[in-house]
């Protein structure tokens, strides 16, 4: 077989180049080239998609892999059903049905592959972000206390809207990318990674470095969304701490460490929103101070932040929590309404969105031309919901909770996982959950957020399939022929 060819047919290959270029496509000067580049990409997952499942059946393979096949085919039936309503816009979402299927049957279905060696695969990925956003924090950072600001093409750099975006597209992205760092530093600290990376290791330098630029930038970004999934992920692991270290526990252990989890929990809370503010206030101060003593000049191309942003603050415009979500989730409701069963699309949110409503969907002026591919609900499960319709938000729901309740019942029961890196993968996965309520995610965006998700699903997965073997499941018989019982 040549290079060239056992290249192409290098599923871990791909997930490495896929997710990498979708994190470039999170930074403003590589934005263009990095969606030029994920077209090909998003073909070669394509042909791996189909591949993998003519040679190996990865399909039947994957574990609770017919509630995803199912989740698919209603997908298909909803394009169908709509193809004449909205033609130009099916096309698109036949783009997002295939989107789907990889994150299903190539990221997801890792667990699948044999001899593949899925902690090395995700030492480099993690080895790359911390190197990657570690230099482009530093960066940004370096700019805002210079008080240089500048905008190339659509995209506003180191400060937009009063938020600190630095080098990203914006600052809800770095405020994603920054607490997706901050768990990669905290999983190359783990044993069972620190045991494989021999040479290539990365150094506890670089990993401080890591946490601290991503820390500042993530306060400063003034993100609630990324804030939430940040202090989910602390929470979440200091839940496992407290009752993951033992199998059984008394009434008396369950309340007291209960309470336990609650007050770190509130601490935690209370901790990182003072100290956001602390670090905002304190950051305004020395751009004040180094603004009094410094001459302003400037040019076409580059402004003075003073000039340009006025008075920073690195506060959110909208304060309130919700920042227009409440109004944007109501227009979901009604478009619910009109399709309950089987869903419209993704790709039909934006044109049905101007049919019903006067002004079209909240937020989608703001996208340009991008908007029918861009608009959404901002939470995860609506955009299911209106999308697939019940039955594939019941599909989908199935396929989480069994896929959460069997990873819960081996991250809690196994205590030689104490010091691997899955604690780390399961507390970040919860997190996300809920931060899905309010963001973009879970499925329905071909984003750096989705895919990182579905890509740390699949990681978690090879655990479960490691200590809970197929055979010892058993199988079940349709139409005469016979099924692993993990299929379910």
């Amino acid at each position: 077989m040549s290079k060239f060819k056992k290249a192409v047919l290098d599923t871990s290959l791909f997930r490495r180049s896929y997710v990498i270029c979708l994190f470039c496509s999170n930074i403003s000067f590589v934005l263009i080239p990095a969606y030029f580049l994920l077209i090909f990409l998003f073909l070669w997952g394509v042909f791996l998609l189909i591949y993998n499942e003519a040679k190996y059946r990865t399909v039947l393979k994957t574990r609770y892999g017919f509630w995803l096949l199912a989740f698919l085919l209603t997908s298909l039936i909803t394009v169908i059903v709509h193809l004449a309503s909205t033609f130009l816009y099916n096309a698109y979402n036949l783009i997002m049905l295939l989107h789907m299927a990889i994150c299903f049957f190539v990221l997801y279905s890792v667990h699948t592959e044999k001899h593949l060696n899925f902690r090395r695969e995700l030492y480099s990925i993690c080895r790359f972000i911390v190197y990657a956003t570690t230099v482009l924090g530093i960066l940004g950072l370096s700019f805002l206390m210079a008080e240089i600001s500048f905008e190339v093409l659509w995209f506003k750099f180191i400060v937009y809207e009063n938020r600190f975006d630095g080098m990203f597209i914006n600052p809800n992205q770095l405020g994603f990318v920054a607490v997706v760092a901050i768990f990669c530093s905290h999983m190359l600290l783990k044993k069972d990674f620190i045991s494989i990376s021999g040479r290539e290791r990365v150094s506890r330098i670089w990993i401080g470095s890591c946490v601290a630029v991503n820390a500042i930038s993530l306060l400063l970004c003034d993100s609630n969304g990324a804030m939430i999934l940040m202090i989910g992920y602390a929470i979440f692991f200091v839940i496992y701490k407290m009752f993951g270290s033992e199998s059984k526990f008394s009434l008396r252990q369950i309340v007291t460490k209960s309470a336990a989890c609650l007050l770190a929990g509130l601490v935690i809370v209370a901790s990182v929103f003072f100290v956001r503010n602390i670090t905002q206030a304190g950051f305004v101060q020395i751009m004040k101070t180094a603004s009094a003593s410094k001459i302003v000049s400037t040019d076409s191309l580059t402004d003075r932040i003073a000039h340009d942003e006025a008075a920073v603050t690195f506060e959110h415009e909208n304060k309130n929590l919700d920042s227009g979500r409440f109004k944007l989730w109501q227009q979901a409701a009604k478009m619910f309404m009109q399709n309950p069963v089987i869903g419209i699309g993704k790709g039909n949110i934006y044109e049905y969105g101007n049919r019903m409503f006067e002004d079209g969907i909240k937020f989608s002026k703001s996208y340009g031309i991008l908007a029918p591919i861009m608009t959404d609900f901002h939470n995860g499960y609506i955009t299911i919901l209106v999308c697939s319709g019940v039955i594939g938000f019941v599909l989908f729901c199935i396929f989480g909770l069994r896929f959460f309740k069997h990873i819960t019942i081996h991250v809690f029961r196994d205590d030689s996982l104490h010091e691997s890196v899955l604690p780390c993968m399961y507390s970040f996965l919860c997190s996300y959950v809920i931060y899905s309520f309010i963001e973009v995610g879970l499925l329905y965006n071909l984003n750096f957020m989705v895919i990182f998700f579905w890509l740390i699903l699949g990681y978690t997965s090879c655990f479960l399939v490691k200590y809970e073997p197929s055979r010892a499941l058993g199988t079940f018989v349709v139409f005469g022929k016979t099924f692993r019982r993990t299929l379910l």
